[in-house]
């Protein structure tokens, strides 16, 4: 078979056996694939240090009938939260367990390869709290999916002047069309900015933002209730999120 060179992201490994190793690679054109790396469970095999989660870079594999096989990597990038704090480890951990959760094998996964490199850079350069990151970068997952709800129009006169959000309408209102549904909360005009900016801006933008105390809050809240209700899976990574910021 003939080697193939994958450009991504290791967003999952585990030990099998005493020598070898199975990841989950994020690519690029392929999408989410798993492959065995012989050998990389030994300390000085070549391919320890490509196949700890959190690392970028070019791999070149081999497919098999149900998996590929790392053969070497090159251009390595480690981000290695761990040293940085045990926090931004979960972070991290959540972030590739959401990536593997919408992206499959053979479909195109560059949008999200690219949100979640973003993301770990700017878990790595501390600029922004932890928390914010994550939610600015579950709203983006969500658009990349087709899972956003239209933050620009009134869901039913569409006019541009929203102000309600609607979690069980999955839709924004405009003041007038809001008294008619009882479920739906007025929105902080920041709150209504930040989710447009999040659904319009370049990803090298989109971690360009800080919130006040009060914003923050109403938007932690929607994005929660939202998620809540409308994905269907249990994210282990996220219990020790939420078990450390309660």
């Amino acid at each position: 078979m003939t080697a193939e060179t994958v450009m991504g992201m290791v967003i999952a490994s585990q030990n099998i056996g005493e020598t070898d190793r199975r990841i989950v690679l994020l690519t690029r054109n392929k999408g989410k694939i798993s492959a065995f790396a012989r050998g990389a469970a030994k300390p000085k095999n070549p391919l320890v240090s490509a196949t700890q989660p959190f690392t970028f870079g070019e791999f070149f594999v081999y497919p098999g009938r149900d998996s590929y096989t790392v053969t070497r990597a090159e251009g390595l990038k480690h981000f290695d939260f761990v040293r940085k704090s045990l926090d931004k480890y979960y972070y991290a951990s959540y972030m590739c367990e959401l990536a593997g959760y919408y992206t499959r094998e053979n479909l195109d996964a560059s949008d999200v390869l690219l949100l979640l490199y973003r993301s770990f850079q700017a878990l790595m350069a501390d600029v922004l709290e932890d928390r914010l990151i994550r939610y600015i970068y579950e709203w983006r997952i969500l658009l990349i999916n087709g899972e956003m709800p239209n933050v620009f129009r009134c869901r039913k006169c569409g006019g541009e002047d929203v102000t309600h959000f609607s979690v069980p309408g999955q839709c924004v209102f405009c003041e007038g069309c809001a008294k008619e549904y009882d479920n739906s909360e007025k929105m902080l005009p920041s709150v209504l900015h930040t989710l447009k900016y999040i659904a319009s801006v370049p990803l090298d933008k989109l971690f360009s933002f800080k919130l006040s105390e009060e914003v923050f809050a109403q938007f932690k809240e929607i994005t929660d209730r939202y998620l809540q209700t409308y994905r269907r899976y249990d994210f282990n990574s996220l219990h020790f999120i939420d078990g450390n910021t309660l």
